[in-house]
């Protein structure tokens, strides 16, 4: 019976960890997009910086234009190993958010989570051609996002409504 619990106790940790802290999915480019899965609670290190541990699987959507029938495969090449365990860090107040193969962040890729220069200066990046950096640290610091979260979703809306005026002018 011991050995049963030691066997099943893992498994049923992995299970309890919520899934609130990390973007479920995110795009990585053209027919591309990276699954994420929160292994652990996030933690506070020394220097007020957050990390917790997840898995990225990415994947590929391959399309056979003949048959016009379409796959979800794991990337490999170029894109990567399909799955990968690294660690998310995140800067609240310093807005800036990393991820490293080490708990350390001795090897992290650090970005703004804002630009920082050019006419989209002081705006979220959450645009997948820069991984999407605003919405993963948003994740991990909802309080000091609500701002960059507002200003994309009047984004949106100007959209949405955009293309409302569109229809109506083309009812004419």
């Amino acid at each position: 019976m011991t050995t049963l619990v030691f066997l099943i106790l893992p498994t049923l940790t992995r299970l309890m960890v919520p899934q609130d802290h990390v973007l479920p999915v995110y795009g990585c480019g053209t027919s591309c997009r990276v699954e994420t899965e929160q292994l652990s609670l996030p933690e506070r290190m020394d220097d007020a910086w957050i990390r917790l541990k997840v898995r990225r699987r990415t994947w590929i959507n391959r399309c056979d234009w003949e048959t016009k029938e379409c796959v979800d495969e794991p990337a490999s090449g170029r894109a990567g190993s399909p799955t990968t365990d690294v660690w998310l860090f995140a800067d609240c107040k310093g807005e800036q958010f990393a991820s490293s193969l080490r708990p350390d962040r001795s090897d992290a890729l650090t970005q703004d989570v804002y630009w920082r220069e050019g006419d989209a200066a002081g705006e979220p990046k959450f645009q997948t051609v820069a991984g999407n950096p605003f919405m993963q640290w948003a994740k991990l610091c909802p309080a000091e996002a609500t701002e960059g979260i507002k200003f994309i979703d009047g984004i949106w809306e100007r959209f949405r409504q955009k293309l409302k005026n569109l229809r109506r002018e083309s009812t004419f």
